[in-house]
């Protein structure tokens, strides 16, 4: 028997939906404030944000290097087999 004032995890009823669009923040890089990631200026002291939108952005170099060798890859071989 449970006491009244105890639950267990299968007593525990979630009503609140999961939140899946959430708001995120960056930090400001001249003030150091949070701010929302999709701002295009910072509210405090009005620096531009601006995003690196480079499909290599945060990619380190041994994974630049693999995926051109990748490519340089299907490239040769793509020669290789054409008549």
């Amino acid at each position: 028997m449970h006491d009244s004032d105890e639950y267990d995890d299968e007593d525990w009823i979630d009503d609140e939906p999961e939140d899946d669009d959430q708001d995120y923040t960056i930090t400001c890089p001249e003030c150091g404030a949070e701010v929302y990631e999709d701002a295009d200026v910072c509210p405090i002291c009005l620096h531009a944000i601006i995003r690196d939108t480079s499909p290599w952005a945060g990619k380190s170099l041994g994974w630049v290097v693999l995926g051109m060798l990748g490519i340089i890859a299907m490239i040769v071989a793509m020669v290789m087999l054409t008549p």
